[in-house]
């Protein structure tokens, strides 16, 4: 059965003083999360022969069984097995890698985030929507507010935040519309989105923006 690394476990690797993951193909799944953590951690990937005489098994088959082995014995809904299964599926085929971005880590904890080199994920929150996003700065940085791209064309979606946001506009532009008001932001312009505010995101054209959260783990806000 393979093994599937998620990013919860690159962050204990780190937190047990790791800096480096024996990958194995063969026998171990690593989320595209995971190795965007391993990235933000300085965490290195490295990939080593497979020496135990596993086979390669049906990917989704594979995918299964290690999940089917995380969940609680005897506890195992079919129904949220697939959707589980399939949801790593469609993030493996989005791309081995997934999110990433080139950072440089000073030894006094400054952090350089190259904004040219920023390779977009799929944003959860807004399903069947091909909305980019990446997180750059977080948690793991021992940062309190979080920080990353977003970018997406002609579409809209509504959001709720639990938590403060600042949105900085980088090209295209960015329409928030709030209790029937829509405001624009061009190249340049800035957004306050105060803690729960009910709006919608969207753009006629394109956009594309970095986004500063606090706090930084907005997503589990």
């Amino acid at each position: 059965m393979k093994t599937l690394i998620t990013a919860e476990d690159i962050r204990k690797l780190h937190r047990d003083g790791g800096v480096k993951l024996d990958f194995a193909m063969q026998s171990m799944i690593i989320t595209p999360e995971a190795r965007d953590v391993a990235s933000k951690l300085g965490i290195s990937i490295v990939d080593t022969p497979q020496t135990d005489g596993i086979s390669a098994k049906d990917p989704k088959q594979a995918i299964r069984e290690a999940v089917e082995a995380r969940l609680p014995a005897g506890k195992c809904d079919p129904a949220l097995l697939e959707q589980l299964v399939n949801k790593a599926l469609r993030e493996l085929a989005q791309g081995a890698i997934g999110p990433y971005c080139e950072r440089d880590v000073s030894d006094s904890g400054i952090v350089l985030v190259k904004g040219g080199s920023v390779r977009f994920g799929r944003f959860d929150g807004a399903p069947g929507k091909n909305i980019g996003l990446t997180d750059v700065i977080g948690s793991e940085d021992g940062s309190s507010i979080g920080a990353g791209f977003m970018q997406w064309e002609n579409s809209s979606f509504p959001w709720t935040l639990n938590y403060d946001e600042i949105d900085v506009v980088l090209e295209g532009e960015l329409h928030i519309t709030c209790g029937g008001k829509t405001s624009i932001g061009k190249p340049g312009d800035v957004f306050f989105i105060p803690k729960g505010s009910s709006i919608e995101f969207g753009t006629p054209s394109k956009v594309r923006f970095v986004y500063i959260s606090y706090p930084a783990d907005w997503s589990d806000a």
